[in-house]
């Protein structure tokens, strides 16, 4: 198969053929599922030659819904190669949810599993779908689909990515403004939206991390972050993009901090990149040992505030040289800023900057509608430039979209200026982040909204100091008359089947009423002081 090396400083994302002799043997993805660069090339190509086969076309989606795994990555860049946008759903995202992203992306492919193609049974699959390949199950012929699923042809994933010997594929010519993902997000209206990202995007952000740090074949990056999720275009891109390894964690073990600290002293993981509250875990377990971070040199984190006493103790726990980063951007942005942690920053009672543009991208604080620049004014954190994303997924009438147009994005978050460096104050809206993930707190209450027994809902985050964590989801609900109250365990079992688990509440209050205010919305600073027959949590019974 004959291909054209990738480019990034042309503006597209594309799987890197230049390294000098001996990289094809050297390890891609490490751990469980070990791939040379060899090996990961030769299956991305086969698989990007059926996807032409097919006759996709620029712009033509790709969804997976698997397992974190090698597999997993094979199918992403094969979809970026052929000019498709890979569409990644968290493997452990229920099937209600999943069904709805389908039929807004509407795929040409779905890259699964039997067990999750068996959750989608009975389901509505989108039109668009022109085959699903799963990871299981033999052939029972050369290029035969196993079965099918609605009409559609169901293929393993052996087969699908099968390629006749001498095969020749010329592949499609990308443009900086093509579509190369759409990531789902919280919705505030109880529906995910899809942020669309092109190659330009990634392009910047990968040009950028390159830039600014020293990495290489050398390397061996940590993918902690789930594929659905912003952060995994740097453990995956930028990795690939220079030649590293790629250790891609487990969901089983994502916030496993036994596995986590013997998968990076195991692998000789040297460039970790996560959301704060799981180096907190870490560094709280008392796992990091010498012989555990020694190979560490670039620790990264984004997605949340870090509580500067825990990033204190995490760098106390770090080699002297590692260097720490705090990445700031939403997914419209993905990284949009950046600060390296300065010995004086661990000296702080705020958490450290969120520092200054990367290259591609242009920022201001607005107060008032006009730009300032005054030290201390606390205003909206406007973007623009390369690494602003092309808008939503056929959303035109979202409030951004007009910005998306002129290619800047209100952050909605508020910054002011510290001695130069921007520092975060807050969000102007409802939308939080919690374990990193951007969660609208009005998607959780549409959730709660549709049990048959709750009549109104109302959903807040409360800090929670003693587990370290980025807050705790209380929920309080009213009920319909005459029905029987469900208690937080039935209410979470009811959530579970329209929202992912980081976004179930934690804590569930019944009221005879909710608080509202003049204007007769609900007024949640007076929902603690309404509050009544609690159904808390109990200790221990997390997830049951």
């Amino acid at each position: 198969m004959h291909t054209t090396t990738g480019a990034f400083s042309a503006g597209v994302v594309q799987l890197r053929r230049d390294f000098p002799a001996g990289q094809a043997g050297r390890p891609a993805f490490t751990g469980g599922h070990p791939l040379t660069y060899g090996e990961f090339t030769a299956a991305v190509d086969a698989l990007t030659c059926r996807l032409l086969d097919l006759g996709v076309r620029a712009g033509d989606r790709i969804a997976v819904w698997t397992d974190k795994r090698p597999r997993y990555a094979e199918a992403i860049v094969a979809a970026v190669q052929a000019g498709c946008a890979y569409v990644p759903l968290d493997g452990g995202q229920p099937a209600g949810r999943v069904e709805t992203i389908l039929q807004d992306a509407e795929p040409v492919v779905l890259f699964t599993d039997r067990r999750r193609l068996e959750q989608l049974a009975g389901r509505t699959l989108p039109a668009s779908l022109e085959a699903v390949v799963t990871t299981d199950e033999a052939p029972e012929g050369p290029g035969e689909p196993v079965g099918d699923v609605c009409g559609v042809p169901v293929h393993t994933w052996e087969d699908f990515g099968r390629v006749r010997a001498g095969r020749v594929t010329i592949l499609p010519a990308l443009q900086p403004s093509d579509l190369a993902a759409i990531l789902y997000t919280s919705g505030s209206t109880g529906v995910p939206k899809g942020v669309r990202i092109s190659h330009r995007n990634l392009a910047n952000f990968v040009g950028w991390a390159r830039t600014e740090l020293d990495v290489g074949p050398g390397d061996v990056f940590a993918n902690h972050a789930s594929f659905n999720f912003d952060l995994s275009t740097f453990d995956l891109f930028v990795a690939l993009s220079v030649g590293a390894a790629v250790w891609i964690v487990p969901d089983a073990a994502a916030r496993d901090v036994t596995a986590l600290a013997a998968g990076i002293h195991e692998h000789g993981v040297t460039v970790w990149y996560s959301v704060p509250s799981v180096l907190h875990l870490l560094t709280a377990s008392g796992l990091l040992t010498p012989a555990v971070t020694r190979s560490l040199r670039y620790v990264l984190f984004a997605g949340e505030v870090f509580p500067i006493p825990q990033l204190r103790a995490l760098a106390d726990r770090l080699p002297a040289g590692t260097a720490l980063y705090n990445l700031y951007g939403p997914t419209e942005t993905n990284v949009c800023t950046y600060h390296r942690v300065r010995p004086e920053d661990l000296l702080r009672d705020t958490p450290v900057p969120i520092g200054a543009p990367i290259t591609g991208a242009r920022v201001s604080v607005v107060v008032d509608g006009r730009a300032v620049r005054v030290p201390g004014a606390i205003g909206e954190l406007v973007v623009e430039g390369d690494c602003v994303t092309p808008g939503y997924w056929r959303r035109p009438d979202e409030p951004a979209a007009a910005f998306h147009c002129q290619g800047r994005h209100p952050t909605g978050d508020l910054v002011s200026y510290e001695d130069g460096q921007l520092v975060y104050r807050g969000r102007k809206d409802r939308m939080v982040k919690l374990s990193g993930y951007r969660v609208e707190l009005g998607e959780i209450e549409a959730a709660v909204l549709t049990h048959p027994a709750v009549a109104e809902a109302a959903v807040v985050v409360k800090a929670d100091p003693q587990e370290g964590s980025s807050g705790r989801i209380a929920l309080y609900y009213t009920l319909r008359p005459g029905a029987a109250r469900p208690g937080l365990v039935r209410l979470k079992q009811h959530c579970a089947r329209l929202l992912p688990r980081y976004m179930l509440p934690h804590t569930a209050t019944c009221l005879d009423r909710l608080p509202h205010n003049a204007n007769g919305k609900t007024d949640y600073r007076r929902l603690d002081h309404e509050a009544a027959q609690p159904t808390a949590e109990p200790a221990g019974a997390a997830g049951k």
